[in-house]
Parts: structure tokens; sequence; C-alpha cells
């Protein structure tokens, strides 16, 4: 059964009938639990919904637009949040039931921002257990038979249905990449420590990112200026971007490891973009990317151990197979083989600036292919380099399966120039979108 939201509702379609009162925040809001109320009993996407306070804050808001205030883009807006992250007088679960089922004392930094935004929160949605690797009980809105991705797992799963206009995610390896992919969403994990992390549940200090899961790069716009208190990104995309980017295709590790239908689905990408207008060069990576996954996933397995390792003593028998299995190997890693992977984080960061010589961004595959059955969460080989350097990422899906599964590339971009990156997606987004939407049921 295909339940993702045709045509998907956007922030950007909604947020100027909202300050013209064309449309309120609570009949928005009552848009979205109609979808939860339909298809959450399939779906699974939320961890925690509390309508009552939902409604009150959409009522509250519209009183603010009748007295004249209006918040910004995101006023009415309802945002899910990855159940790993505090929302005040909401319980973190964080997917394992031997966490605390107390309501959080007070909201995480970027939902308090958010909350000042004009945000409204249904709740808190799911996610693998401490956002690790065992299977969530969500499926993918698209088919049923295949995973939503993990493991920001309900935060893709709601937006794609149309539960909410956009959703929050976290990423160590590949858990904001992939099921964005996999459920047919947009998704940016921003530069490394763009966005605060205070009142989330921790697995590694060095890769954890925060970021947003929507349906195009606009909203993604929106949603990263009302998480942070940086700079403000959304004035760059005002104007249309008509300038094509440089781009840098990254062939060998990445291309080597997409399936036939990712091979094909990244041929047309090429030739579409090219077409529009953009220099597309191969991009060469250097020797000491070989051994980026090896070290990634030792710096994680060594870092959760330090974050979950007391817990997991006290309350094992709660933890799943595939976070046990972490926890174990982490604890056989030296101090010494950790701050190996320290330098070659450092090294390779360094290293990898190098590919933006002659471009603004770098593109691969989003995924190895198309969601995988329920079992797995999928292959996060495509994201976990991009963690481990820090470069911000941002993924769009451009194409759709014969067996009607969405595809994505990712595109990335070099740390000290993030206005590039926002510009050539989209760029990108702009000449790939109406294809994907096409296909889309």
């Amino acid at each position: 059964m295909n339940l993702y939201q045709t045509p998907p509702r956007t922030i950007a379609d909604v947020q100027q009938a909202i300050k013209a009162g064309e449309l309120s925040c609570r009949e928005l809001l009552v848009e979205c639990f109609q979808n939860i109320e339909e298809k959450e009993p399939v779906i699974h996407a939320w961890a925690h919904l509390d309508r009552e306070a939902a409604f009150q804050r959409a009522d509250l808001l519209d009183q603010e637009l009748q007295r004249g205030r209006w918040r910004g883009p995101l006023h009415g807006i309802p945002v899910g949040i990855k159940d790993i992250i505090d929302v005040k007088g909401m319980p973190t679960r964080g997917g394992l039931e031997s966490r605390d089922q107390s309501p959080a004392s007070q909201d995480a930094t970027l939902v308090e921002n958010l909350r000042l935004e004009g945000a409204i929160f249904p709740g808190k949605t799911e996610t693998t257990q401490l956002a690790c690797f065992d299977p969530p009980p969500t499926l993918n809105p698209w088919n049923q038979e295949h995973t939503p991705g993990g493991s920001s797992s309900g935060s893709a799963a709601a937006v794609a249905a149309g539960m909410c206009l956009a959703a929050i995610g976290t990423q160590t390896g590949g858990s904001i990449t992939r099921p964005a992919s996999f459920c047919g969403v947009a998704g940016l994990k921003p530069t490394f420590g763009m966005v605060e992390r205070r009142g989330s549940i921790m697995l590694s200090d060095h890769l954890d990112h925060i970021g947003p899961l929507a349906h195009t790069v606009a909203d993604l716009v929106i949603l990263l200026d009302g998480m942070t208190d940086q700079a403000t990104y959304l004035p760059l995309l005002i104007e249309p971007v008509t300038a094509a980017p440089r781009i840098g295709w990254l062939t060998d590790f990445f291309e080597s490891r997409a399936d036939t239908a990712m091979q094909e689905a990244l041929k047309s990408v090429r030739t579409r973009l090219e077409t529009a207008g953009a220099p597309i060069r191969d991009c060469p990576l250097p020797k000491e990317f070989e051994s980026i996954l090896e070290f990634h996933r030792d710096m994680m397995q060594f870092e959760m151990v330090q974050n979950m390792g007391a817990d997991y003593d006290q309350n094992g028998k709660f933890y799943g197979p595939a976070i046990s299995q972490v926890l174990d190997a982490g604890r056989k890693l030296s101090q010494e083989r950790f701050e190996a992977c320290l330098d070659y984080q450092n090294l390779i960061s360094q290293v990898m600036r190098r590919c933006f010589a002659r471009a603004e961004i770098l593109i691969s595959p989003a995924t190895v292919g198309p969601a995988p059955d329920p079992a797995t969460t999928g292959n996060p080989c495509m994201n976990s380099p991009w963690s481990l350097t820090g470069f911000p990422t941002l993924s769009i899906p451009v194409s759709v399966t014969e067996d009607g599964l969405p595809l994505a590339i990712q595109i990335i971009g070099h740390p000290d120039k993030f206005d590039d990156l926002l510009l050539a997606s989209q760029w990108c987004e702009n000449v790939l979108r109406p294809g994907f939407l096409e296909q889309c049921p």
C-alpha cells in the first residue's frame, strides 16, 4: 500500500497562506492529524503523540496572527521531533523500554529555538533503539514490505505520509540521509557542530549531527534557520538560483557499491544536470579514503561505549542484538585505536577539501539502492564518510524504481562554504524534482 502524500504539502506552500489568514494553524494541524489517524496504524511513525497540547498551541498561534504577530515561516508548522531529543512535557524513550518514562523538564536547545519560531510539535517520532541499527517498528509509507531506513525512521516516514510538514532527525552514520532517501523526502546533515546537541541522547561526541527532513531544499533551510542561532540562510534562496554549479562526480568507492537500479538512476541524473548546463568532472578520491569506513566504525563503537556502556551493563537485557553487538565490539577497542581514529578524522577532513578545487559540490548516491526489507535499516556506507569528515550533505529524491520505490542523490558541500551547498542543491532540485514528482503515485 502506497501511503506517500501526493502532492506533498510544503512549508513554502502554506507559510504565506497562514500569514495572510487564508489558512489557520488549527486547520493545517487538523489535516496532519487526519493523516495520522488514517495512516499511523499502518506506518507506526510516532513514539508519542500529544494532540491536546498541539491544538492548544495552534489556537495560541492563531490568536497571535489575529493580533498581527507572525513569527516567521515556521509559524503554525507541525514538526515531528525524533525521540532521542527532549521536548518539554513529553518523554524521551529513545526506543528503549528501560529508559525513564517521565516527561522532559525542558526543551532541547534546537526545540526551544523552533518553539520560539512558531513550530508546533504533534509528538515524538520513532527511532531505532538508541539511534542504532536494530529495526524500528516504523514501516515505509511507499511500501510496507520495505524499511523506512534508520535511525530517523519515524521522522522520514511521518513527513512522507503527510503526518507533519517537516521533522528533525540525527545522524551518526547515515541516519538522516538514508531514511530520507528511502522515504522519498529531502534530508540535510549540516556541517558538524552547526546545530547545538544539548538535550539529545549522545552516541558519539565526534560524529553526532542533528538535521531536518522535509520535502524541498527551501523547507530544509527554513527548518535549519529555525533550529540554530547562527546565520540565516533563507535569503539565499529568495531569488531564483540560475547559475549552474560546477560538480565533482564521485566514482570508484561510491558507484562500485551502488546496485543496478541506482547506477541507472545516476546515469540519468548526470545527463539531466549536464543538459541543464552544469559542468561535471569525475572526481577521484584520495588513497586515504579507502580506510574511511573502518575508522568511522571504530570511532563510533568506542564512543558509544563511553556514552552508553554503564546503562548497557545495568539494562543489557533490554538492548537489541545490533546495538549490543556494537557495544560489545567497542569494548575491545583500545585508547590507542581511538586516538588513531581521531588522527585519521583530522587527516581525511583536510585531504577531502582538495576535491573542491574545481567544484562547488560533489555528488554521490544517497544509498546503495532502494529500501531493502524491514529486517535491516539499510547500508550506511554512502553516508558514514561524511559523518566522519563532518562535511555537510543534502539529499534529494530523483526517481522512482520500476517497483515503486524512491531513489535519491547525495550532494556534498565544502565544510567552510555552506552557502555553496544550498545554492547548488536548489539548482539541482529545480532540474530534477519535476521528473521525480511525475513518477510519484
